[in-house]
């Protein structure tokens, strides 16, 4: 068991560049602090700021300067000084880095668990916010939410994991974040390593409970190091990880996992082989195109109302923004990811990388109608409320052309065909009249498109009066894998404990938001190619969903 590994660079600030920024002008203000790897929020069931961990304030006019120190640390930086009350005791937090629009700081061991006040002062002005201070609530390290672990591999000399470099089964790896809870000692000075015993903890990876090797500080202050082997029967390229520690929920972030050779592969939700992957992981930037069409039924108390949908994406990706979660925000087979947003669904993030221009429309036909999808950004749909039924009962052949193309992709005409002879039944649905946060959660099914995949999906709200305005508040999202011929999955309670639950209030005087979704839906995906793109890919989707409560 290895205990140390060298550090990726993204982990902790040093010291390298101090900047001056203008005499302020504007009145400070900041924002109620979260947890500097997990990025969860106040008003989320797993929010907290552990005692010994690293959090973030976000605000206006915070420091006059930029700059960030290594150990040893000043508990007063750059004119930067937090006091931290909880109860009867005031502890002074130990900046790592401050800025004018952001500080990141060690909340001390020695924090009392409470609610309690969190004051900065900086620059001759002092702002206060509140803060929840928990024994322990990690926060992983993800290049973004949600989105891969920063994860080295201590069986193969502390490299870090990437699609083109995925773990085995068997092998030992290294997750960073903060959290796991308090420890005696200086914390301005590095830290003597030590297994946290006390702290009881669990990692999954995959939906499977991985042995953990080691759990405790790094050397750097504030900062936990989690040593981990990887179980057998996990691969993919978005295997789900997350940590519970004290009971407390981490943000869900994925790894690679492939079950021989360094190169992931996600055949079963998508037809891309392994040597495939190689090649598209080689590019400097890769050209993707997704187009999509479904239908969806809905059950609530109102009735069940059925929508026929299509939509096509084309972007430019980076190779980071490539080998992210975000490009498929689906978790691997057998994976649950959980991720939240400020809007209703459709939840998908595709709004960073570079729009490709495919032409003025792309046309649709179908077995039943015909769609014309227009730019709508991002990517192409149809206009809002012009959905007519184009899917019918028995599925069939769906036609894509884009014409004479466009300047970044060229003309194109590709069939996807969707058999719907012998259709996913979701056979429990009935009985299940409420999710139980507490507990997992069973979906069975039978029938479903021979070859395809099951998604389980579902969301719980609270209103808030910000960010929005409208008051449509927070939404929290969760979504499962699995292949149709398993014909059951079982949702883990660590996937709903960190949900909203039903009737959450988040601000005052407005009323709760209800009940939330759960859906079942069967997808196939196929291959297209097109000029321009580097990967093409079609697929079609066939679900229900039903109003229940998340308790």
């Amino acid at each position: 068991m290895l205990m140390h590994s060298s550090l990726p660079t993204v982990l902790i600030p040093v010291l390298c560049s101090i900047s001056f920024l203008a005499a302020q002008t504007f009145p400070m203000s900041i924002e109620e602090p979260f947890n500097a790897y997990s990025f969860i929020g106040p008003g989320l069931p797993n929010y907290g700021i552990a005692e010994g961990s690293i959090f973030t304030i976000l605000g206006t006019n915070l420091s006059e300067f930029t700059a960030s120190q290594g150990v040893p640390l000043q508990g007063s930086f750059m004119g930067v000084t937090i006091d931290v009350a909880v109860g009867s005791a005031t502890v002074q937090a130990i900046p790592y880095f401050v800025s004018s629009g952001e500080i990141r700081a060690i909340l001390p061991s020695k924090t009392p668990v409470g609610d309690g006040t969190l004051t900065l002062t900086s620059g001759g002005q002092t702002a206060s916010a509140p803060i929840h201070v928990v024994q322990s609530a990690f926060g992983l390290l993800a290049l973004s939410d949600p989105g891969a672990a920063v994860v080295q591999n201590s069986s193969q000399g502390g490299e870090s994991l990437s699609q083109a470099n995925a773990a085995n089964p068997g092998e030992y790896l290294t997750l960073w974040g903060s959290g796991l809870g308090p420890v005696t000692g200086d914390e301005t000075q590095y830290q003597t390593q030590s297994n946290m015993t006390s702290v009881p903890i669990e990692v999954d990876i995959g939906g499977m409970s991985a042995t953990v090797t080691y759990r405790g500080r790094s050397i750097y202050p504030g900062l936990d190091q989690i040593n981990v082997i990887v179980p057998p029967g996990v691969p993919g390229c978005y295997v789900s990880v997350v940590v519970v520690a004290g009971g407390v929920p981490s943000n869900f972030a994925t790894i690679p996992v492939a079950s021989t050779g360094r190169t992931c592969s996600d055949t079963g939700l998508i037809p891309v082989t392994a040597d495939e992957y190689r090649t598209l992981l080689g590019l400097d930037n890769v050209k993707l195109g997704m187009i999509s069409v479904g239908t969806l039924a809905t059950s609530d108390a109102t009735g069940t109302a059925t929508m026929d949908s299509a939509y096509a994406v084309l972007q430019e990706y980076s190779g980071n923004e490539f080998t992210s979660v975000g490009f498929l925000l689906q978790a691997s087979l057998g994976s649950c990811i959980v991720f939240y947003g400020a809007g209703p669904p459709p939840y998908f993030q595709w709004t960073s990388p570079a729009q490709l221009n495919a032409g003025p429309r792309i046309n649709l036909d179908g077995p039943d109608g015909s769609l014309m999808l227009t730019p709508n950004y991002p990517g192409y749909a149809e206009a809002v409320g012009a959905s007519p039924p184009i899917v019918p009962a028995s599925g069939g052949v769906f036609t894509f052309s884009n014409g004479a193309g466009g300047p970044d992709v060229g003309p194109f005409t590709a069939n996807l065909s969707a058999s719907l002879a012998n259709p996913l039944v979701w056979t429990n649905r009935s009985i299940i009249t409420a999710v139980d946060r507490a507990n997992s959660q069973l979906i069975t099914w039978t029938g479903g498109m021979p070859g395809s995949y099951v998604s389980i999906f579902g969301y719980s709200h609270a209103r808030e009066s910000s960010p929005l305005a409208d008051g449509s508040g927070l939404y929290t999202y969760f979504t499962c894998s699995a292949p149709v011929s398993a014909g059951q999955f079982t949702v883990p309670a660590v996937v709903l404990e960190s949900l909203l639950p039903s009737g959450t209030v988040l601000s005052e005087g407005l009323p709760p938001a209800g009940n939330g979704y759960l859906y079942v839906v069967n997808g196939i995906s196929q291959q297209f190619s097109a000029p321009g793109l580097d990967l093409g890919l079609l697929s079609f989707s066939t679900g229900i969903g039903i109003s229940v409560p998340f308790n």
